[in-house]
């Protein structure tokens, strides 16, 4: 069986990597820059993001309007 990437994650162990980054892989420490209310969110939405819904996933997907 072939995982699913992050979302094969527990909440609890995509929070540590958000909050500490993952060295040498270019995923940078969060932890100085965001609360850990948004850390958890973060970590609740990569669990259940194969969960959600077409339209939010293209929500998520489109970028923000240039400045």
């Amino acid at each position: 069986m072939q995982g699913k990437g992050v979302t094969d994650d527990p909440p609890g162990e995509s929070y540590w990597k958000i909050w500490n980054g993952i060295r040498l892989t270019g995923m940078p420490a969060y932890g100085g820059s965001i609360s850990e209310t948004q850390a958890w969110q973060i970590a609740q939405l990569v669990a259940n993001a194969d969960k959600l819904p077409p339209n939010v996933k293209q929500i998520i997907a489109t970028p923000p309007p240039a400045k």
